[in-house]
């Protein structure tokens, strides 16, 4: 099987999709996209997405929230890995296209997520610490907790200090995490061209 599961990869505007679009021409399948900005419907001209009557296949995997949605890796694994089980069910090999490498690697490794809640009881309550006492404060308390993953944060990243925060409150530490998601382990075996 490790044929089967062909992805071209690289930065926007190299010609990517082109490539995917006539690959998976021959091969009788779809292409599915693997772009963090596609997943967006009316995000078409600044992420590069094909245009509907240019695709010579259909295009999975695009236009699948609002903009205002929240749509996360987590997400974006559990539909990609739906489409990829449906093409194989259906005996036909998987084209995947695109240039952001956390959702590749969502897709085709073994990569558990943290539930990361969008509004959670504890998120609004370090939120509100960040804006009350700021980001300098809110990044010492994490050190206090789980020194290593301060070290691999920087202060700034609010967003980031607050869902390492949250991640401890879960059990789990952001520089374990992280550390796991650096070592590739394979869901799926594939073929990588970029």
């Amino acid at each position: 099987m490790s044929a089967s599961i062909v992805a071209i990869v690289g930065p926007t505007a190299v010609g990517k999709s082109a490539v995917a679009d006539r690959v998976a021409r021959a091969l009788d399948t779809d292409v599915l996209s693997v772009d963090a900005m596609q997943v967006y419907r009316g995000m078409d001209i600044g992420t590069a997405k094909t245009p509907v009557n240019e695709r010579l296949v259909p295009l999975r995997l695009v236009d699948l929230v609002d903009p205002a949605v929240n749509y996360s890796a987590a997400l974006f694994q559990r539909d990609a890995r739906c489409e990829i089980e449906r093409l194989r069910a259906l005996g036909k090999p998987v084209v995947l296209c695109g240039g952001t490498g956390l959702y590749l690697r969502a897709a085709l490794d073994v990569m558990d997520f943290p539930a990361g809640e969008t509004k959670s009881d504890a998120r609004v309550r370090y939120e509100r610490l960040a804006n009350e006492a700021g980001s300098h404060a809110l990044h010492e308390l994490l050190r206090s907790r789980d020194p290593r993953s301060a070290d691999v944060i920087h202060e700034h990243n609010v967003r980031r200090v607050i869902r390492a925060l949250e991640m401890l409150d879960e059990g789990t530490s952001y520089a374990d995490q992280k550390a796991a998601f650096s070592a590739p382990r394979p869901c799926y075996e594939a073929v990588y061209f970029g």
